[in-house]
């Protein structure tokens, strides 16, 4: 199904549940005016499909979508984005009455890109969602290799960075387009992996350099395009030794990078060092 057809088979269903849920209201609260508020008095249904296609609610319906399914974020916090979204499905939602099953995978997708985009560990289910493959493939990688898996509370999570670079070769994994502004124009201001890979690309385009294969001379056996690549993917599979050769590659402070490189995907370990050396000066 095309993108514009799968959005526009949600609104309708969408204007259905709210429709019906709204007159639900109104009878069992003995109340009048709720659905004119929202539909219009007195017009037909594409008038009031089109009141509705023009309303906040809507707008915070379409950004979930776009951000959970396309990954575009429209300059809005995502996690106001997911929560918002999940509220407007709750606000229609009856005993009689509620929105397809497809909404709350949309909100289970949000949830999970941004868990992926911000170097936390997430739900199996939702892995599957992000890769548009089925339960089984996800088990499959896990037993695999592929995907890095534990238990927690009885549910299944995978690993972050594994997850990253298991979507990383996915076709149907559309990642995260984030914005080229300047709060990815220093590594201090750098906090998770999706951000470290979007300050990478930027900081690649200022020293003049439109592909990964423009002048790629990093002086590292493992460092190829490939592997550039799922660095600006914010996937880090590579030797720390690496780190040095590709500060100079993106012209940056070696030791700002390392840093933010163990912040990033190396947080338990650079944790530990620190206690370890805070007991030591003690």
């Amino acid at each position: 199904m095309a993108k514009s057809d799968r959005k526009e088979n949600l609104f309708q269903d969408f204007f259905h549940s709210a429709f019906n849920s709204f007159e639900a209201l109104e009878i069992q609260f003995d109340i009048s005016g709720v659905r004119d508020q929202v539909f219009g008095k007195d017009v037909d249904e594409e008038q009031a499909k089109s009141n509705l296609r023009s309303s906040r609610s809507w707008a915070t319906l379409s950004a979930l979508y776009d951000y959970a399914v396309d990954g575009l974020d429209g300059g809005l916090h995502p996690t106001d984005i997911v929560i918002d979204g999940s509220d407007v499905i709750k606000l229609v939602s009856s005993e009689n009455y509620w929105p397809s099953a497809e909404w709350e995978q949309i909100v289970a997708m949000g949830d999970g890109r941004f868990a992926l985009d911000d170097g936390q560990h997430f739900l199996l289910f939702k892995v599957a969602l992000l890769a548009n493959v089925d339960m089984r493939t996800v088990r499959n990688a896990v037993s695999a290799g592929g995907l890095v898996s534990f238990k927690k509370d009885n549910e299944i999570y995978v690993e972050n960075a594994s997850a990253r670079r298991w979507l990383h070769g996915r076709r149907g994994f559309k990642p995260t387009v984030m914005n080229d502004g300047d709060e990815y124009s220093s590594l201090e201001k750098v906090s998770s992996p999706a951000e470290f890979g979007a300050f990478l690309v930027s900081q690649r385009k200022r020293i003049g350099l439109d592909s990964v294969n423009d002048k790629l001379v990093v002086f590292h056996p493992s460092v190829n395009p490939q592997a550039i690549s799922q660095l600006e993917a914010g996937v880090f599979a590579l030797p720390l030794d690496a780190a040095f050769p590709l500060a100079d590659f993106y012209q940056v402070g070696r030791k700002e990078f390392l840093e933010c490189v163990m912040r990033v995907f190396f947080y338990e370990e650079m944790n530990m060092l620190s206690h370890e050396s805070a007991k030591e000066e003690v």
